[in-house]
């Protein structure tokens, strides 16, 4: 976005289904949420093996706020994937992009690095993929 003026915004729509951010769907401007909506897709396809579909809810603070119709398994660590999802699918334009994945970067960080278990398991399964890539 530093290539474009401040406050920049587009409008328009990739029309690729999966794609398709929030702002698109409903014919609003965007600017980054593209990027943060794609980001969703990506872990939700990784968490789930199937593409995102979300759904608008009211929220308790008023208004709505967009999730992902799929529920997370129990011994996942749900809040933090919610947290996760709630974040970037409710993002807006005006809000420091920067500043929002920087500190959902620091809740995994810190979920990771408060179980030394989680960091020993993390390390066998990159090996195991590296092994089965390389293969």
């Amino acid at each position: 976005m530093h290539l474009f003026p401040d406050n920049m915004e587009f409008k328009g729509d990739c029309r690729t289904s999966g794609f398709r951010c929030v702002e698109m769907q409903e014919n609003r401007p965007w600017t980054f949420q593209v990027d943060t909506y794609g980001l969703c897709v990506v872990v939700h396809m990784m968490l789930h093996n199937s593409y995102m579909e979300i759904e608008k809810k009211l929220s308790p603070e008023g208004g709505y706020i967009y999730q992902p119709k799929s529920s997370f398994k129990r011994y996942w660590n749900g809040e933090l994937w919610r947290n996760l999802f709630k974040k970037l699918l409710n993002s807006r334009p005006g809000g420091n992009d920067k500043k929002l994945l920087q500190d959902l970067r620091e809740s995994f960080q810190d979920y990771m690095c408060s179980n030394p278990q989680l960091i020993k398991k993390l390390s066998e399964l990159l090996v195991k993929q590296r092994a089965s890539l390389c293969a």
